[in-house]
């Protein structure tokens, strides 16, 4: 359990940062509706959506002009953070990916969306830095491992902040890649002043403000869904603003389309390694949950899931076990929890986990974007059972191995026929399989990431 002072202090401190996020949303606002009875806005407004309605190929040349009248000198590279294969034959440019905190692949799925894009890049010929701004004075592990990975990290040496970074090095960047709306997004303003020629993707890893609609509708919280609406126009403005929007299910690019349909915005799916099961159904024992328990989609799903469904399970399946992985467990989540129910906390190689269950599942009740724990699942072809929110936006049914369930008994049924059933489960594991190979491969994210780059002029 989270002791009292420490959850006051998070509680303390989330509120503090809810707090400067409203200030600057408001402030932002202002500045935004003062600006749009401008003539220039206007003009500009006009200019952006004549041109995103320009094909792809003219496009190109009015970016490749763009950059070249915009050019200056580069500025020399800030010591510890020198250029690499700026003069070899495939190099395309110098990247600068922005975040707020080190990545940890084996914490949550959004860290595994950003390395492979720092991987990505640089495999494509870009000079890749990333920047954690919240964690740029600390050393943390996960920094550490990001340079064994050979991905190059914005460090105090290099500069005293991010901001002092862009003033300095905004000019000779070509590429700049904003993770986040209140991460990276909040840098939105200082790129377009010091990083003149770069392009900006904005890669959201899901529409924040939908997540927070959500959580707020499912709670009927009136102030929770008026601070999502402000997120939602703050989202909207840097979607706007950039170049081109990373998201990664359909259901997003949907909303966008229909939203903001002058924004380039492209569907970008999860990414995952594909691991062919190895261990046969019979040898297989237990369900399973998967994420990182700081998002308060998964406390609610698990929450949910223990409350509603599992005493459902348990009245068909007594001996079933239920594991759970996942950073930040809130211990009190299992007080008074009937049957076997473990939280193994976090797991650095989740493989071998995998390798045991019999199926994973996914009972979300509000969130946004793709979700990683059922790519995951499904690349190591354990069938999943989920809610409609848990596959939204992902091509998902039971032929690309998931059964999808909207109420407990439904959950509970289907889950029990999956566990049960051989045949069906076989059916449903060689299912995830293909969907995983066909749609969550990271050599087909790569090359879409390729297409995009290619189509921004870069």
């Amino acid at each position: 359990m989270v002791r009292a002072p420490v959850l006051a202090a998070r509680m303390r401190h989330d509120r503090e940062r809810l707090a400067d996020a409203q200030a600057e949303i408001l402030a932002l606002r202002g500045e935004v509706e003062r600006l749009r009875g401008t003539v220039p806005y206007r003009a500009y407004e006009k200019a952006r959506r004549a041109y995103h309605a320009m094909p792809g190929a003219l496009q190109g040349v009015v970016r490749r002009w763009r950059a070249m009248s915009s050019a200056q000198p580069s500025a020399a590279p800030e010591h510890g953070v020198p250029e690499h294969g700026a003069t070899s034959p495939g190099w395309r440019g110098r990247a600068l990916v922005i975040d707020d905190h080190w990545p940890q692949p084996d914490r949550d799925a959004g860290s595994v969306e950003i390395v492979n894009l720092l991987q990505s890049l640089a495999r494509l010929g870009f000079d890749v830095v990333f920047a954690a701004a919240r964690d740029h004075h600390t050393a943390f592990a996960a920094r550490d491992a990001l340079v064994r990975a050979g991905i190059r990290c914005l460090t105090p040496e290099d500069a005293p902040s991010v901001e002092a970074f862009l003033a300095r090095q905004g000019p000779a960047l070509d590429l700049c890649v904003l993770c986040r709306v209140y991460c990276g997004g909040r840098f939105l303003e200082q790129v377009l002043r010091d990083a003149r020629k770069a392009r900006i993707i904005f890669d959201t890893l899901d529409l924040n403000y939908l997540r927070e609609e959500r959580k707020a509708r499912l709670a009927q919280d009136e102030a929770a869904l008026a601070v999502a609406r402000q997120v939602q126009e703050r989202e909207e403005a840097i979607i706007r603003a950039s170049d081109a929007t990373l998201v990664v299910s359909k259901a997003e690019l949907e909303i966008l389309a229909a939203g903001l349909p002058e924004a380039l915005a492209v569907e970008m799916p999860l990414a995952r390694r594909v691991a062919p099961p190895a261990t046969p159904f019979g040898a297989r024992r237990g369900i399973g949950f998967i994420g990182g328990f700081a998002h308060a989609p998964n406390a609610d799903a698990v929450r949910y899931f223990l409350a509603e469904i599992w005493p459902l399970v348990l009245r068909d399946l007594p001996g079933i076990e239920l594991t759970i992985v996942g950073a930040d467990f809130p211990d009190e989540l299992l007080h008074g929890v009937a049957g076997s129910v473990r939280a193994l906390g976090q797991v650095r190689d989740i493989g071998p986990w995998f390798e045991g269950l019999r199926l994973t599942i996914a009972p979300l009740r509000f969130g946004a974007g793709a979700k990683g724990k059922v790519a995951s699942s499904l690349a190591a072809g354990v069938p999943c059972i989920v809610t409609p929110i848990a596959a939204e936006g992902m091509s998902l049914s039971e032929e690309a191995g998931v059964l999808v369930a909207a109420d407990p008994a439904a959950f509970a049924a289907r889950l029990r026929e999956a566990y049960t059933d051989e045949a069906l489960w076989s059916r449903l594991s060689a299912g995830g399989l293909a969907h995983a190979g066909t749609h969550l491969s990271l050599e087909g994210w790569q090359l879409r990431l390729d297409g995009l780059l290619r189509k921004i002029g870069l």
